[in-house]
């Protein structure tokens, strides 16, 4: 009978390096630490890809608030100032489209968190792809952009 020759790919050893001790050493067997640990920087395609099928779906637009640009608070009329929501109520995205006051941010806890375990990016890094992203998505053209 032939032996069994399937290899283990890097995305397959990635996910396993870190669930125990011998994983680690037999892995380290088979590819580099760099490899096993480094990061892989996505396209901006591949970084708006994974926000369109893992981020943008969290939104509850029947949560969309209007925000006092001045204050924060809800507003009652419609505002420039919008704050995007889940289905928890909690924010995940606020902006300001006022030309004056543009300003993009976004939760640390609800959306930058997702993208650091995804990607494992540098703040810098994480906030060109978002400024390209925002300016694609929302519209926003040199906007301040942050998490919070």
């Amino acid at each position: 009978m032939p032996e069994n020759t399937r290899e283990i790919t890097l995305a397959e050893a990635k996910k396993l390096y870190n669930s125990s001790e011998e994983a680690k050493v037999f892995l380290l067997s088979k590819f580099t630490k760099d490899e096993l640990e480094g990061k892989t920087v996505p396209t901006q395609e591949e970084f708006n890809k994974f926000f369109e099928e893992n981020i943008f779906p969290l939104i509850d637009y029947s949560k969309t608030k209007f925000l006092d640009c001045n204050n924060g608070h809800v507003s009652k009329t419609p505002t420039s100032r919008i704050e995007l929501n889940n289905s928890d109520n909690k924010w995940l995205f606020d902006y300001n489209y006022e030309q004056k006051r543009q300003r993009f941010w976004y939760s640390y806890q609800r959306v930058y968190t997702i993208l650091q375990n995804k990607f494992s990016l540098q703040y810098d890094e994480c906030r060109c792809f978002m400024k390209s992203l925002v300016e694609k998505y929302f519209n926003l053209t040199d906007v301040t952009i942050s998490f919070q």
